[in-house]
């Protein structure tokens, strides 16, 4: 089993609560079990005040307690260009990314001037496998030809408009353009 953590410092955790919070417009994940609730920085719990450098410090020092000297690992200019190559062709790839991500469904519903569409997406390994589109929206046509163009596509806005850029989204709902549409979905 994998496990990871973040350290707060002294963080604004207020902006950490909006990242957790859930909208119920958001994503639901099949991958992510839970969101932890309570969350507190490490300095509330010092006796006294720390810089991040003086925690840093003081991890260090902790860590290799008993260690005469902290062994320090410099980089050579090789080593940061290999760390480069590295870093753009695997960590910085779409396949990293998203195309390793866990299956997840989209919901998203917003009411706009021709009426409330309620978008539904099926993603798995970054992919649209499906598309519905449910509401109370005017159109011209019904949205199936928008559902199959999107599946089989990435789940990336620029993909998304891509693969609708020779389609009027106006005709399906109504009032709507496509970087409006693309938007909403992404």
């Amino acid at each position: 089993m994998v496990s990871h953590g973040t350290l707060l410092l002294n963080s604004d955790l207020s902006h950490v609560s909006d990242a957790l919070h859930v909208h119920e417009n958001k994503i639901a994940s099949k991958g992510i079990k839970s969101v932890r609730s309570r969350v507190a920085n490490i300095s509330e719990f010092l006796s006294s005040p720390m810089d991040i450098e003086s925690f840093r410090d003081h991890l260090l020092k902790t860590y290799f307690e008993g260690v005469p000297k902290i062994p320090e690992f410099p980089l050579s200019t090789q080593d940061w260009e290999l760390i480069h190559t590295l870093a753009s062709e695997r960590y910085r790839s779409w396949e990293w990314t998203y195309g390793h991500s866990p299956d997840f469904n989209i919901e998203k519903r917003q009411r706009f001037p021709g009426g409330e569409i309620d978008a539904r997406l099926d993603v798995k390994q970054g992919m649209i496998q499906a598309a519905k589109f449910y509401g109370d929206f005017f159109s011209e046509n019904e949205p199936e030809e928008i559902e199959k163009l999107l599946a089989g596509i990435r789940y990336e806005r620029a993909e998304i408009e891509s693969a609708l850029k020779n389609v009027d989204i106006a005709d399906y709902f109504s009032g709507l353009d496509l970087p409006t549409f693309s938007e909403f979905l992404y």
